[in-house]
């Protein structure tokens, strides 16, 4: 993530809170249970009592020396200067924090950082502590090298280390002036460092919050909080400063980093890492990379991210990133909402899966403004995005960028990238690359923004109020409001949890939908009631799965109480998995129970990714009768055969049997990570290993007009080797049908196979089904994403309610066409 470096000084923001000085608020009396301390590097003495400012101390040494007490406070006198490290000792304790603050009037005490220390203000294993209102630095006289072992070492403002300490609460930094950190080329360097190290006890933070302080020139980050407690789904490795061995994920929780400003961090502005349910908000970053590639504000392996009302602007380096955010590896759920990007090197968004995979973010009610390079940057396999209501501007300032583009990795091409009532304003950019994607209800005005494959595209001219007009600050982007009149009121589609409010606070929505980050707020038509467009996850679990129909429970202990949670495996998403604890006990139960209701089956699945690091390998299933568990097939032995993100099933087969209560009693599993893990549990009433084709030896037929490559017969001959191919001239709406022959089916779902999917694989249906009497709708507005451009022949399975039909019809409302045409190798149609 961070590469090569160049330095460049232009117009900065003017920070108030910088300049001018402070009268501190005189400390109240001290709580029952504590004692107020005064530090005065002029007037005070070590010897004295300190406990009043005419009797207070005076030297860093003396405060180092000393074990606070929970309700204490240690204040510093303003103007004073003390060189050195502050480190006090002890914690405070749940509603009796120790606080570091200021007394009297004038600038904020000064801790001025040396050359012998690492860190300028050092808490290390301690816990409720806040720290107020004092200038930070910490200088180095060697030059900045990309080096990370380079001589002026991992330097910092703050530094806050959880080593082995297991949870540590409550630690929080507020209007702090920190600037001159002269650090390493490292997440470890930088104004504001956490840090977790849980090779033993897995170690985190839970409570931490960073607000209303200003950091300027900063090596190499303003603010990062990290660990390695990093193992799960494979993970393996991370950057080489980090120290080894890993532990187990154990993420922080209850992270607040909210108002501060960062100025000239040499790498990163604001970054985090290993949270959960992290909320990152109204903070202002510019001229972030300005020694070396990265991005403003990034996040990896978290969780549940927020991420809002935030200012990026004018990152430095846009070599490979210098973003203005960044959804980076590893992540599951990220919200990115209300900011404000503009000028920066790289571009708007990045969205990263190097090895471990990113799913699950929403990008919504943004405005870009001459951002450059790439506006939208993936980079390598990520799943489930959905772009929607974004306002992009791109002038002469951006450069010709491109919109969007896709930077290679291992792990694979983007799937399921969906873009919804955006709005693209251009006067000069390089197009796009459309791999993964599909666009629908969106505004392109200028350039060569225009996706052609945009089935409800708007192109006139959006009519803002003053396009380009935006300058520092979240205020002064009205330009981009919707004047009366405009092309985009009305023209999107709803989105279902939209977030309730636009980028300028009103309220969602006024009629149908608009175009674009401002929901205008004038008289509109009523509503027209369009189908809503639904969360970017898709179920992966076939239709016919029963276990999403009960409750389940496991007496394993759960890596993580609010993620790997037992609910994952038959939630019908393969992406999320539960894991239980390190060192699990055999045997051990996970039960599925249906309540009242009682079931047949015959077919278990489990699947799971990275099997063989973490897979089941050894069950017995058993059934409740009423009084006590029965077996029904004992010492089942699986074999995994993957160690990677791929979804990998085994299936096992018994004597159909019905229940209420199923329960696998769990008597082995490979722990190369230290826990077993499932990504999903399938119950079936059928094998579903070889589902009968209801498509062989139906009547295909298509309004399309068809190409040389292939008659439409061939996506139902059971071959997917064969294909058929439309003209290079078409439009959408069209048909491709298969009719049963007066015959009637029950399905509920259907598969389309095709090769070379990114250039000519369908990519939007509605599935409609014959009654007998007319034609009804079995699911609508179903995207489809294509991850090859190759010979491979692809499936992507739709699921929708089972139907019983004399003929079945995709009405194909848009496709990829890079050559022109549509293409379709098989159409299959799964009966149960």
């Amino acid at each position: 993530m961070i590469r090569g470096f160049r330095r460049r000084l232009g117009a900065l923001v003017v920070v108030a809170s910088m300049v001018c000085s402070l009268v501190g608020i005189a400390p109240t009396e001290a709580e029952a249970s504590g004692v107020a301390y005064y530090v005065d590097n002029v007037g005070g003495n070590d010897s004295n009592d300190g406990m009043s400012p005419g009797a207070a101390w005076q030297s860093l040494d003396k405060v180092n020396a000393t074990t606070f007490s929970p309700g204490d406070r240690i204040l510093f006198k303003a103007d004073g200067i003390w060189n050195g490290r502050l480190w006090p000792k002890g914690s405070g304790a749940d509603g009796s924090p120790i606080v570091i603050d200021m007394y009297g009037s004038g600038s904020k005490p000064l801790i001025a950082g040396v050359t012998s220390e690492l860190e300028a203000v050092y808490l290390k294993n301690q816990q409720y502590w806040e720290i107020n209102n004092l200038e930070i630095t910490n200088r180095s006289t060697l030059p900045f090298d990309r080096n990370w072992q380079n001589p002026r070492g991992q330097r910092r403002g703050v530094y806050v280390l959880n080593e082995e300490a297991g949870i540590l609460n409550h630690i929080q930094l507020k209007n702090l002036n920190i600037h001159d950190v002269d650090g390493a080329y490292t997440t470890r360097s930088g104004g504001i460092i956490f840090d977790s190290v849980g090779s033993v006890t897995p170690s985190a933070f839970r409570g931490i919050l960073i607000d209303g302080n200003v950091l300027t020139d900063v090596d190499a980050y303003g603010i990062y909080i990290g660990s390695n407690c990093i193992l799960r789904y494979g993970m393996s490795d991370l950057w080489p400063w980090v120290p080894k061995p890993y532990g187990p994920w154990t993420p922080s929780t209850d992270v607040v980093i909210s108002n501060n400003t960062v100025i000239r961090a040499a790498t990163g502005g604001i970054a985090w890492n290993v949270t959960d349910g992290a909320v990152v908000e109204r903070n202002t970053v510019q001229q972030a990379t300005y020694l070396a590639t990265n991005a403003a504000i990034w996040w990896a392996y978290a969780d549940n991210n927020l991420v809002q009302f935030n200012e990026s602007f004018e990152t430095v380096n846009g070599e490979e990133d210098g973003h203005g955010f960044d959804v980076d590896a590893g992540n599951i759920g990220s919200i990115v909402q209300y900011n404000y990007s503009h000028n920066n090197a790289g571009g708007f968004m990045l969205y990263v899966n190097d090895t471990y995979y990113t799913v699950d973010t929403v990008v919504r009610y943004n405005v870009s403004q001459n951002d450059k390079k790439s506006i939208f940057r993936y980079s390598g396999s990520i799943r489930n995005v959905t772009n929607h209501n974004n306002t992009v501007y791109v002038g002469a300032a951006s450069g010709n960028p491109v919109m969007s583009d896709y930077f290679t990795k291992a792990s694979g091409a983007p799937t399921n990238i969906r873009n919804y009532n955006n709005a693209y304003y251009s006067v000069g950019d390089k197009g796009w690359n459309l791999t993964g994607q599909m666009f629908d209800y969106n505004a392109y005005f200028g350039g060569k923004t225009l996706v052609a494959s945009d089935p409800h595209k708007v192109t006139a001219n959006p009519n803002f109020v003053s396009p380009g007009s935006g300058g520092v600050g979240m205020n002064t982007v009205d330009g981009y409001k919707l004047q009366a009149g405009s092309p985009l009121i009305g023209a999107g589609i709803p989105i279902a949890d939209h977030g309730g409010r636009d980028y300028y606070g009103n309220a969602l929505y006024n009629g149908d939908p608009d175009i674009g980050a401002h929901e205008y707020e004038g008289v509109v038509p009523p509503a027209t009631n369009k189908a809503a467009v639904p969360y970017p996850r898709i179920p992966q679990s076939p239709a016919g799965n029963l276990a999403p129909r009960a409750s389940v429970s496991t007496t394993f202990a759960s890596l993580n109480a609010t993620t790997a949670v037992i609910a994952n495996i038959n939630d019908r998403f393969y992406e999320y998995a539960w894991s239980s604890n390190q060192s699990p006990t055999f045997p051990n139960y996970i039960t599925l129970d249906f309540g009242a209701e009682a079931v047949t089956a015959d077919t278990l699945r489990l699947n799971t990714r990275f099997g063989q690091g973490q897979g089941i390998t050894n069950f017995d299933l058993e059934v409740f009768d009423g009084s006590s568990w029965v077996p029904v097939q004992t010492n089942i032995a699986l074999s995994w055969s993957s160690n990677t993100s791929d979804d990998e099933i085994k299936s096992v087969g018994f004597a159909e049997t019905t229940f209420s209560k199923l329960r696998l009693k769990v008597n082995n599993g490979n722990r190369q990570w230290g826990n077993i893990a499932v990504n999903e549990l399938e119950l079936f009433k059928s094998p579903i290993a070889a589902p009968v084709n209801a498509a062989l030896g139906a009547t295909a037929g298509t309004t399309f007009p068809t190409g040389s490559a292939g008659a439409i017969s061939t996506i139902s001959d059971g071959k997917t080797s064969t294909s058929w191919a439309s003209s290079t001239s078409i439009a959408f709406p069209q048909y491709i049908s298969l009719d049963f022959g007066g015959s009637f089916v029950t399905t509920g779902r259907i598969s389309l196979f095709t090769h070379f999917g990114i250039g000519q694989g369908i990519t939007n249906v509605d599935v409609e089904y014959f009654d007998g009497s007319s034609w009804t709708m079995a699911a609508s507005n179903v995207p489809i994403t294509w991850s090859l451009n190759n010979s491979t022949v692809e499936e992507r399975e739709i699921a929708f309610s089972p139907v019983t039909a004399g003929a079945i019809r995709l009405k194909v409302n848009n496709g990829n066409r890079q050559w022109g045409n549509i293409a379709l190798n098989e159409l299959r149609v799964w009966s149960d």
